[in-house]
């Protein structure tokens, strides 16, 4: 198994990964290290693995490189990279592991493969029977809306003649208790017969 292009160091220092032209690549990547956390470097890397560090570099390896002197390369100060190194990061990797790819597939094999169509088989179909639809009935008219007479006013409520109070009920002389009933004398037991 071949080694891969950008190790996994490589691709977690990895801010920015941009694809110059087919076989070329440039890489910013950050310092790890607390002393150079601020700084970072830049590296020109092709799909066999060559790197060079300046772009003097690259263009002696290039054959044309008309295309280097209007490019606009991204720097690592800018402000969607400085805000959010994460996701810059992580977008990075993705571009990466997709030209990883890209590349690998271009050195197994130059030609990419192309897959003819399969012809489907002629497929008989059978006739269908028709049948005669029948006329639908005529939709028949609605009878026009008629319009309701007014409703008449209900005559006024008239008011209720107030009820009379009735006369207060007389008070009957109070009930007298009943009498104590005295208790009995005491039963006196007679002695057991024998």
């Amino acid at each position: 198994m071949p080694t891969p292009l950008l190790t996994t160091d490589d691709l977690g220092s990895l801010l920015i990964f941009e694809k110059l032209c087919d076989d070329w690549v440039r890489e910013v990547h950050k310092f790890n290290s607390q002393r150079k956390k601020k700084s970072n470097f830049v590296v020109f890397r092709n799909c066999e693995n060559k790197k060079v560090n300046s772009l003097e570099d690259l263009k002696e390896q290039l054959e044309d490189t008309s295309f280097l002197d209007t490019a606009e390369f991204k720097s690592a100060f800018s402000h969607d990279i400085v805000s959010n190194k994460v996701g810059a990061n992580k977008i990075a990797r993705k571009a990466a592991k997709a030209w990883m790819i890209e590349s690998a597939g271009r050195k197994v094999g130059s030609k990419p493969k192309v897959v003819k169509a399969a012809v489907p088989d002629v497929v008989k179909v059978t006739p269908v029977k028709k049948v005669p639809v029948k006329a639908a009935a005529p939709v028949k008219e609605a009878a026009p809306v008629e319009i309701a007479a007014p409703v008449i006013e209900a005559a006024p409520v008239e008011e209720v003649a107030l009820v009379e109070e009735a006369a207060p009920v007389e008070e009957r002389t109070p009930v007298e208790e009943a009498t104590p009933v005295e208790e009995a004398a005491p039963v006196e037991e007679a002695a057991p017969v024998e």
